[in-house]
C-alpha cells in the first residue's frame, strides 16, 4: 500500500499525527502526489489543533488569514477582525470583549450578576475580570470557588479596600480585548446585551463608549424617568415578567436610533480599547469612591474626538446595589457631582447635564416602551395562512438564484390554493415568460406593471412582499395608500455588501430592513437572519429554502449519453460580472486542476458568454467548454453529468446552484463563508472551503467520495417546494 493510501486510512481513523507523517512520506518518495499531500496535510494539522483547543482567556493578533479558534460546542469559528471574510461574519466571530465586574460585599447581587454573565455570552470570546476589594471573608471565598469553576473568569483580589474608582481601573489594566465592559455587581444581563452594545458601538466610526437601557440607570431610564418624589425611578419590574422579558420588550418595540449623548450612565459601559489607549484610565484620585467618575470619563473620551451612544435596543436590569446604604450613595454622589463640576467647570457641566435632560429622544424611547408593555398581552385574532392573497413584487430585469426562489415558491402556493403572483415590470414581463416557458401557467403568474398602476394592482392582495431593496420603496408606497394591506420582505441576500460603503445604493439597501418598522421579514438561512440582527438589530423570520426536484435530481444515464464516461467531470458556474463570485480563483483552479490531469478531466463552465470582456481577462490556457448563460434545465443537464461541482464566491447567502448540484448527485466544493451551513456538512456532504487561503484549490479526490455524493443527495431531498411555500405563509400569518 502508497504511503499516501496509508495516510487517508489514518485519516479516516482519526490518526491525524500519523496521517502527517505519511503524507510527508508520500510527497517525499513521488513529488506528482505532492499536490494531494499538502492539502490533506494541512486539513489534519488544522483537525489536531481544533481538538485540542481550549476556551482562551488572553488573546493575541494574528495574520489576516488565520482562523484564531473554534468554539467546539457551539460549532463557532472565530478570526481576526482584520480576515478578509469579515464582511461576511458576524460581530462575535471577529470582536473580543473583557468584562470588569467590581465587587464589594452585597453577595446575593453579585451571584445573580455573576449568574446571567455565565448564561449570556452571546457566543463573544470573553474574559471577565472580577476585582474583589476586600470584601467580608464570605464574598471572598464564593468568588475563589466562582472562578475555578468557570473558565474565563480572573479574579483580581485586593488586600485592602481600595475604592470603587482604583478597582474598576485594576480591571481595565488588565484587558486586552477590542472592547471593554465595565459592569456593576448589581446589574443582571439579558440575552442579546453584548450583541446589542457592540452592535450600536459598530454604527460610527468615532463612538468611543456605549450604554443600553435600564431601569435604573437616570437618563437611560425606561419605562419610567421619574418617580414620584421627582428622583430618578428604579423602575420595578412587572410581576410577570424577568429582565430577560423586558429586553425582549425593548428590542421589539425599539427603532434603534442610538442617540448620541454627552453622558452614559457607568452601571454598564462599554468602552473600545481606541479610548482607553487614547485617554487612559478612570481618575481614581479626583472620584476615588466613584460618583462622578464616569461622567469625567465621558467628557475626556468627547475631548479627544470619541461619540458617545445609547443602545436603545438593549437592556441590563440594575438592581441598585446594597454594598452602600442610601443615605451613604447620596453623601457620595453630591461631592462626586461638586468634584466634576470643580474638574470641568460648573457651565459646562450644567450645560450638558441640560442638553441630555432635554433630548426629546428618550421620551419617544419610554414611551413605545411604555405603550408595549400596556399591549402586549394582547391578543391577536387567528389569521388563516391559506387565505392570504400573495403577490410578490420583482422590480428586476431578469433571473438569479433569488428569482427562482420565487417562482418556485408562488408555484408551490397556487398548487395548494393560494392566491399569489409576482409583479415585474411591464417592459420586462417578456423575459420572464421566455425563462420560465416550462410553467404552463407562467402567463396568469407574472403581472406586468407600470409605475402608475402598482396601486390599483396591489389592492387585490392582502400581503405584498418585496424581493429586493430596490422594492421596498414601492411597498412603502403602496402600504401607505393601502392601509389593509401587510407589507413584507422576502430577504434573498444582504446586500448592502453589494456596494460601496456610504454610496446611495448602499445607503438604500441598509435603510431598507428597517424602512417599514410593522413589515414582516424573512429569509431562507440563519446567517441572513443572523446578520440583519447582528448589524440593524431587526430580527427576521427563519423560512425553509427550496428546490425544484422536478428539474434537479440525479440521472445515472447522464455521462454515458454525453460521451464522457470515461473522463472526470467538473462544472463551475462563472459570473465575472460579480467580483465576490469568486471568477478568477475559479478559473485558476480549474486551470491548475487541467494542468495535473489532462485528457483526464472534462471541463464545463457555464453563467457568462464566452465573448464577455471581463471573461476574457480571467485565466483560460486550459480547455473548457463554457455553455454561456443557461436556463434552470440547462443548468441541471451539466449538473447531472457532473462529477464534481465547485463554487469559489467570497461567501454565499445561500449558494443555490450548490445544493442543486447535490440534488443532481455532483460531490461539491463550497465556500465556507456565509449561509451555506444551512445544508452543507463539510466531510459529510460536501467540501467546505476558506476561500481565501492559499490552501482554497487543494483538490482532494478522497473527501469528496462516492458517501458524501450520497449524503448530498440525501440532503437535498430535504428541500422541497411545498416545505418552503408553507413557512412563507405561515410566517405571514
Amino acid at each position: 500500500m502508497s504511503y499516501l493510501k496509508k495516510g487517508n486510512s489514518a485519516f479516516r481513523n482519526q490518526q491525524l499525527k500519523e496521517a502527517v507523517n505519511l503524507y510527508e512520506k508520500a510527497a517525499e518518495e513521488n513529488p506528482a502526489v505532492s499536490f494531494f499531500s499538502d492539502f490533506n496535510i494541512k486539513l489534519a494539522r488544522r483537525k489536531i489543533a481544533s481538538t485540542s483547543f481550549s476556551f482562551p482567556s488572553k488573546r493575541e493578533l494574528v495574520s489576516t488569514n488565520e482562523v484564531l479558534g473554534q468554539n467546539l460546542v457551539n460549532n463557532i469559528e472565530y478570526y481576526s477582525k482584520n480576515h478578509p471574510a469579515a464582511p461576511y461574519l458576524l460581530n462575535h466571530q471577529l470582536y473580543t470583549v473583557d468584562i470588569v465586574i467590581p465587587v464589594y460585599n452585597a453577595l446575593e447581587d453579585v451571584k445573580r450578576c455573576l449568574e446571567s454573565v455565565v448564561k449570556h455570552t452571546d457566543n463573544f470570546r470573553i474574559t471577565t475580570y472580577i476585582v474583589d476589594d476586600a470584601s467580608e471573608e464570605n464574598t471572598t471565598a464564593f468568588l475563589r470557588s466562582f472562578c475555578k469553576q468557570h473558565k474565563g473568569f480572573e479574579l483580581i483580589e485586593h488586600k485592602k479596600n481600595c475604592g470603587y474608582t482604583k478597582t474598576v481601573n485594576d480591571g481595565l489594566k488588565a484587558s486586552k480585548s477590542d472592547y471593554v465592559v465595565t459592569l456593576n455587581s448589581d446589574a443582571i444581563v439579558t440575552k442579546g446585551w453584548l450583541q446589542g452594545l457592540v452592535r450600536c458601538m459598530r454604527t460610527g466610526d468615532r463612538l468611543g463608549i456605549v450604554g443600553p437601557l435600564s431601569n435604573a440607570a437616570s437618563w437611560q431610564n425606561v419605562p419610567a424617568l421619574y418617580d414620584k418624589n421627582n428622583q430618578f425611578a428604579v423602575n420595578e419590574l412587572p410581576h410577570d415578567m424577568t429582565p430577560n422579558d423586558m429586553a425582549e420588550l425593548v428590542l421589539k418595540v425599539s427603532n434603534h436610533l442610538y442617540p448620541r449623548v454627552p453622558f452614559v450612565n457607568g452601571f454598564c459601559f462599554i468602552i473600545t480599547k481606541e479610548v482607553i489607549e487614547k485617554i487612559g484610565y478612570l481618575d481614581e484620585a479626583t472620584f476615588p469612591t466613584g460618583y462622578g467618575e464616569e461622567n469625567d470619563y465621558c467628557l475626556r473620551a468627547a475631548q479627544a474626538g470619541f461619540e458617545l451612544a445609547i443602545a436603545d435596543d438593549t437592556y441590563v436590569f440594575h438592581a441598585k446595589s446594597k454594598s452602600f446604604g442610601h443615605e451613604k450613595r447620596k453623601e457620595y454622589s453630591k461631592k462626586g457631582s461638586a468634584s466634576l463640576k470643580a474638574k470641568h467647570g460648573d457651565e459646562k457641566v450644567n450645560s450638558l447635564a441640560g442638553q441630555i435632560r432635554d433630548m426629546k429622544v428618550f421620551q419617544n424611547i419610554r414611551d413605545k416602551v411604555e405603550n408595549g408593555l400596556a399591549f402586549r398581552n394582547t391578543c391577536k385574532e387567528y389569521s388563516d395562512p391559506l387565505q392570504k392573497r400573495v403577490l410578490f413584487l420583482l422590480p428586476v430585469s431578469g433571473g438569479g438564484g433569488g428569482v427562482h426562489s420565487i417562482v418556485q415558491e408562488t408555484i408551490g402556493m397556487r398548487r395548494i390554493g393560494v392566491k399569489a403572483n409576482i409583479a415585474v415590470p411591464q417592459k420586462h414581463r417578456h423575459k420572464f415568460l421566455k425563462v420560465y416557458e416550462d410553467v404552463e401557467d407562467r402567463e396568469d403568474i407574472f403581472l406586468g406593471f407600470e409605475d402608475t398602476d402598482l396601486i390599483d394592482i396591489s389592492g387585490g392582495y392582502d400581503v405584498i412582499i418585496g424581493t429586493i431593496y430596490t422594492s421596498m420603496k414601492l411597498v412603502e408606497k403602496i402600504s401607505q395608500v393601502n392601509k389593509e394591506i401587510i407589507p413584507a420582505y422576502y430577504i434573498q441576500d444582504y446586500e448592502p455588501l453589494f456596494s460601496e460603503p456610504g454610496s446611495n445604493s448602499w445607503k438604500e439597501a441598509y435603510d431598507s430592513y428597517k424602512l417599514l418598522p410593522h413589515a414582516i421579514l424573512f429569509a431562507k438561512t440563519d446567517w441572513i437572519c443572523e446578520k440583519i440582527f447582528d448589524v440593524h438589530g431587526v430580527k427576521v423570520k427563519k423560512v425553509s429554502p427550496s428546490i425544484d426536484h422536478d428539474i434537479y435530481h440525479p440521472d445515472v444515464s447522464a455521462k454515458a449519453k454525453a460521451g464522457l464516461s470515461d473522463k472526470l467531470v467538473m462544472s463551475a458556474m462563472i459570473r465575472p460580472k460579480t467580483p465576490r463570485r469568486g471568477a478568477e480563483r475559479t478559473m485558476q483552479f480549474l486551470k491548475n486542476l487541467f494542468d495535473e490531469m489532462n485528457e483526464n478531466i472534462h471541463i464545463e463552465i457555464f453563467g457568462c458568454e464566452e465573448s464577455d470582456p471581463r471573461f476574457q481577462k480571467l485565466e483560460r490556457d486550459f480547455t473548457y467548454h463554457n455553455y454561456g448563460v443557461l436556463t434552470r434545465e440547462g443548468v441541471a443537464s451539466i449538473l447531472k453529468r457532473s462529477d464534481y461541482f465547485v463554487d469559489f464566491s467570497d461567501y454565499q447567502a445561500f449558494g443555490r446552484t450548490g445544493l442543486e448540484a447535490m440534488a443532481c448527485g455532483a460531490a461539491v466544493m463550497i465556500t465556507k463563508f456565509g449561509g451555506v451551513e444551512e445544508y452543507a456538512q463539510d466531510n459529510s456532504n460536501c467540501m467546505l472551503c476558506d476561500v481565501f487561503s492559499e490552501a482554497y484549490g487543494r483538490f482532494d479526490f478522497n473527501r469528496l467520495s462516492s458517501v458524501m455524493k450520497k449524503n448530498a443527495i440525501l440532503t437535498a431531498s430535504e428541500y422541497s417546494v411545498h416545505k418552503a411555500s408553507v413557512t412563507i405563509l405561515n410566517a405571514l400569518a
